[in-house]
């Protein structure tokens, strides 16, 4: 099988990945390398997302790296993806949006539970239970609409309350997920940057429920790719937890 590597916030023309020369891509060790940087989301009331590029930005994504993939065709294989949220107020027709163009992939990427203009951070920590439930129920109801490739950063949930409680609903996460036959993501950037996730109680989870994983670099800058030292690092830590990263994925066009 090809290496494969998967990344989001590629730094090509996005709205919070820092700027690079478009020829980074040839400058890495692998053959495959998907872009999937934060979706434009239709929002009501004007509002205007810090964490992701405008709507009328989606056709330059997708022109710049059309022009890559052609570019460097017979060096490597790029894949135009997007990482979304679901909200269910503006889901479809945020969807509808994305169909417009020519995008190959979603990966899901649950940063705010309930709705982004009212919600709360998925990453900020919390002991209430019901929290932990809506991040579950909810990513679950997104990866039911089949739109998505595989699931990033599932443990991005930081909730610091029982272990007995995270784990029970962690646990009936993950089961669900590979029921649909859907990856769960082990996230590199949080793991270099010493961030809650991936945590030990996670990939013991993900282990025992022989999840299907893959290793998501998650560049938000060029220099995240060629980190060889702490991906190395941690593939021996999954490798220990006795998981088994994919090396290939089928990509689910939205």
């Amino acid at each position: 099988m090809p290496k494969t590597r998967t990344t989001h916030h590629a730094a090509v023309r996005v709205q919070e990945a820092s700027g690079s020369n478009p020829d980074t891509p040839t400058k890495y060790e692998f053959q495959i390398l998907g872009f999937s940087d934060h979706t434009p989301y239709f929002f009501e009331n004007g509002y205007s997302s810090r964490i992701r590029m405008k709507c009328s930005q989606l056709p330059d994504y997708v022109s710049c790296l059309q022009a890559l993939k052609k570019q460097y065709a017979k060096q490597i294989e790029i894949h135009i993806g997007l990482e979304a949220e679901y909200y269910p107020s503006n889901f479809q027709n945020t969807l509808e949006m994305i169909r417009d163009q020519e995008i190959e992939y979603l990966i899901l990427g649950q940063h705010f539970i309930s709705e982004e203009t009212t919600g709360v951070y998925s990453g900020s920590p919390t002991t209430d239970e019901s929290v932990l439930k809506l991040y579950c129920k909810q990513c679950l109801d997104a990866l039911a609409s089949s739109s998505f490739t595989y699931f990033a950063h599932p443990d991005l949930i930081h909730y610091i309350g029982s272990e007995t409680i995270y784990r029970k609903h962690m646990r009936h996460l993950l089961r669900e997920v590979k029921q649909m036959g859907i990856p769960v993501e082990i996230n590199l950037l949080g793991f270099i940057e010493g961030r809650h996730y991936p945590g030990n109680s996670f990939l013991e989870l993900v282990a025992e429920e022989n999840c299907p994983a893959v290793l998501g670099i998650d560049a938000h800058m060029p220099e995240h790719l060629t980190n060889r030292v702490e991906e190395d690092r941690l593939r021996s830590i999954i490798a220990a937890y006795g998981i088994t990263l994919l090396d290939h994925l089928d990509l689910i066009k939205p």
